[in-house]
């Protein structure tokens, strides 16, 4: 696993860069489904079926821009 910088957007629209998990086919493909998890504030969050990241502590829902 690898640790990657990526942009995500919350549900209100504000955009955040955080570091994410990905597998090593993600710097070759650069596809969505290679992130295994992101990490927010300390939180990892793994993705729903739809690629949606939501946290339990903030409760926020984020997706890769």
């Amino acid at each position: 696993m690898l640790k990657q910088s990526i942009r995500v957007k919350d549900q209100f629209g504000i955009k955040h860069s955080i570091q994410a998990t990905v597998d090593h086919h993600f710097s070759n493909t650069q596809s969505h489904s290679n992130v295994k998890h992101i990490t927010v504030e300390g939180e990892d969050i793994r993705p729903s079926f739809e690629m949606y990241f939501q946290s339990t502590l903030s409760g926020k829902i984020f997706k890769i821009v």
